[in-house]
Order: structure tokens, then sequence, then C-alpha cells
């Protein structure tokens, strides 16, 4: 599996949003970015309740159980903060997110807080 680092100025949307719903973090995530997508640039794969199969989007079933991924319209995968910049970028929430990637900070399903 091969990711990429977000680029914004790179991104094609539908944004699919891959998260396992047996994690409460991700899943505390995508109901936030649920709330927010109001024009559908977001799609949202449960890969624990789907028939569709990781390798499906070119992730691992292991990959998507230890961190959240996207994949935007033109096939990049992000990982980890990079799918969530770009899940954000995707509905308009860029300028929110780069704040909780600023050093010292994680981002904390919809919150920041200091890394551990």
């Amino acid at each position: 599996m091969t990711t990429t680092p977000f680029d914004p100025s790179k991104l094609q949307t539908p944004v699919t949003v891959l998260y396992d719903s047996t994690r409460a973090a991700s899943v505390h995530e995508v109901e936030f970015l649920k709330t927010k997508n109001k024009d559908g640039r977001l799609e949202f794969v449960d890969l624990a309740e789907s028939a569709d199969s990781a390798s499906d989007y070119g992730v691992s079933a292991e990959a998507v159980n230890k961190q959240l991924h996207a994949r935007d319209a033109s096939g990049q995968v992000f990982a980890g903060n990079d799918a969530l910049y770009a899940a954000h970028a995707a509905i308009g929430l860029t300028n929110w997110f780069k704040m909780c990637r600023l050093p010292g900070f994680q981002s904390v399903g919809t919150g920041i807080g200091p890394k551990h």
C-alpha cells in the first residue's frame, strides 16, 4: 500500500473515508464529518460492517484497524492525520484542521489535545 502526503491543491472529490467502527476514535471523527458533509463531498465506508474489502480501496484491513484512511476521486490514498486533513479539506474545514497539525498537538476526535 502506498499512501500520499496530503496536498490540498491536488484533492479531488468525492473523498471516501475508510474506517473501522470497532474503534471509538474513528467513529467519533466520522460522526462529526457526517454532520458537516452537506454537499456530499465525502463518502463513508465502514470496513467492519461492509462487504467491501480494504484491498478494494488500495489499503490493508490491518492498516485501517490502526488508523483512519481516505481515498480521493483520483485514487490518492491518505492515512492518519493526512486522511483527516483530506476529509476536512473536502468539506471546507482546511483552516480549522491546520490548527490541529501544529507541533505539539494532534487531532483527537473533533478537538485538539497535547501529544502523549
